[in-house]
């Protein structure tokens, strides 16, 4: 949807709160199952030390980008 505040013409998108969340457990899923064919079992409990650590920053890094996308999402302005 095209709003015009009066100078220029911008684009203003819908605030999202499920999508965002979709796509968060779908890359978190994506990532356990490509560490589970690295481990050779798809069980948490028996993998290797460096795994934990790598879920662990992977964990980390799609949350900050989720993060993000929220913060982005609330600072639309307002024509």
């Amino acid at each position: 949807m095209k709003t015009y505040n009066g100078n220029n013409r911008q684009e203003r998108r819908r605030k999202r709160t499920i999508i965002p969340l979709f796509y968060f457990f779908a890359e978190l899923t994506l990532f356990w199952l490509i560490l589970s064919i690295i481990n050779v079992s798809f069980n948490i409990t028996i993998w290797g030390s460096w795994s934990y650590i790598a879920s662990l920053i992977i964990f980390a890094y799609l949350g900050d980008k989720t993060l993000r996308v929220y913060k982005r999402q609330k600072n639309l302005k307002i024509a």
